[in-house]
């Protein structure tokens, strides 16, 4: 995610909505079409931490409502199964057999789900609205919901570790416009990556990669400049990515969707396999190189906990600035890291706080404790500077293709990078980045020690 310091990032705290929580069910199932007898819907229950495996969302943007079929994970002792459902209204929630028992409060959804020894499938029609910027579907027709607001959407668990796949489908699209948005995400993925986005939109193909990733782009009405401008060279950019990291892990087709966030809002988000991107950004390939490398880091490895905000986009803005320079040549090269430099110095002389990996998990709100912002960005891209001065890239990418690889479709510590730098690249990397990433201060030096 890119998104400049002017941007109006309004209203980011977590919405609490009150509901008054009901059983919607008479109790009774209906009969089993084996002759087995089914079991009753037992009584709701919160259970946060049941595995959401699989969701299938069908949107009507005419009614505004959706239904997700959710696959749990099966279990033989719990019966609870909970979701954020912060700004939904709850229709009703059935599986094949008919209605379960289900109660919403203060946001958290509960639902009664029988016993299983396999997935546990589960249907829940509800209603959404339009949320405040950045919150969920916004008022010019993209959703994002970056980091917590995908119970804005649809039900969810906003936790990045619980990945899932997704399946979209969207209808009653305007006349005169389109809904872009890709129809799977087919290895688990973080609840933020998935999105849509309406408006006059034309496609702009762009090309091909050596690996046979289709690369495409979308335009706005009078945006086609910046478009053809912003991905000019992204083929050549992916290319980069998918020799240095390995295959692209959503499909055989991405590509950059132009979005209309207001004014100031300069950036982009990592909705993988057709991220998002500012109308007044689209011409940017510095953002086209960010976002695209997210598909690696961030969607295609996820965080395990906020606290490792970092693994993610500081090791994005790195690849981003090796993209660039590989791709523009070393004077662009030369001209991004001082950006950088200079993002970093006004980071560093604001009230934020500078830790860029703080400790534990789970513990950290990354809005309303200001993770979200420039030191993890730019103290984990000047990590990843001085590792490249001290291990050279030759031992330093195939670390990071190889925890890429070990982790694709999974939730990873930061810690964990670390731990194969030090395998593969045969470099213990745990003071250097105590160093960047978890003092206060800059280094003197650029490289590590």
């Amino acid at each position: 995610m890119r998104i400049g310091r002017h941007a109006r990032l309004v209203g980011l705290g977590i919405v609490i909505l009150a509901a008054l929580g009901c059983a919607q069910d008479d109790g009774k199932d209906k009969p089993s079409t084996t002759g087995t007898p089914v079991e009753p819907p037992p009584e709701p229950s919160a259970d946060l931490s049941r595995n959401i495996q699989k969701t299938r969302l069908t949107v009507d943007l005419s009614t505004m409502t959706g239904t997700a079929v959710i696959d749990l994970a099966g279990s033989l002792t719990g019966t609870g199964a909970s979701f954020e459902a912060t700004g939904l209204e709850i229709e009703g929630v059935s599986r094949a057999e008919g209605p379960l028992k289900w109660a919403l409060s203060q946001g958290q959804l509960d639902v009664g789900v029988p016993t299983s020894q396999g997935s546990a499938q589960i249907t829940i029609d509800y209603k959404f609205k339009e949320q405040a910027q950045f919150e969920g579907l916004m008022e010019k027709g993209s959703t994002l919901v970056w980091p917590y607001f995908c119970g804005n959407l649809f039900p969810c668990h906003s936790d990045p570790a619980d990945g899932t796949t997704f399946e979209l489908t969207v209808t009653s699209t305007p006349a005169g416009m389109t809904t872009v948005y890709p129809s799977t995400i087919g290895i688990d993925a973080p609840p933020y990556q998935i999105a849509w986005a309406t408006g006059s939109y034309t496609k702009l193909d762009i090309g091909t990669t050596f690996q046979g990733t289709h690369l495409v782009a979308y335009y706005l009405p009078g945006g086609g400049t910046d478009a053809q401008k912003g991905t000019e060279r992204l083929v050549d950019i992916m290319n980069f990515y998918e020799t240095m990291l390995a295959g692209y892990p959503f499909g055989g087709e991405a590509g950059a969707i132009a979005v209309d966030w207001g004014a100031g809002a300069y950036g982009g988000m990592e909705h993988h396999p057709l991220w998002h991107v500012s109308t007044i950004a689209m011409a940017d390939p510095w953002i086209q190189a960010h976002e695209a490398a997210h598909g690696w880091f961030g969607d295609g490895v996820r965080p395990a906990c906020w606290e490792d905000f970092v693994l993610s986009e500081g090791t994005v803005s790195y690849l981003e600035a090796r993209a660039i320079t590989e791709v523009f040549g070393a004077d662009e090269g030369t001209k991004l890291w001082a950006h950088y430099q200079t993002r970093l110095n006004t980071a560093m002389a604001g009230t934020a706080p500078k830790i860029a990996w703080p400790e534990g998990c789970g513990e950290v709100d990354i809005l309303k404790d200001q993770l979200f912002g420039d030191i993890a960005y730019m103290k984990g891209a000047f990590f990843f500077r001085a590792l490249e001065a001290k291990m050279g890239k030759a031992k330093l990418d195939p670390s990071l293709k190889a925890f890429f690889l070990k982790n694709k479709g999974k939730a990873a510590h930061f810690q964990d990078l670390l731990d194969i730098v030090k395998s593969v690249g045969g470099y213990d990397a745990s003071a250097c980045a105590a160093a960047w990433l978890r003092s206060e201060a800059v280094p003197a030096e650029q490289v590590c020690p």
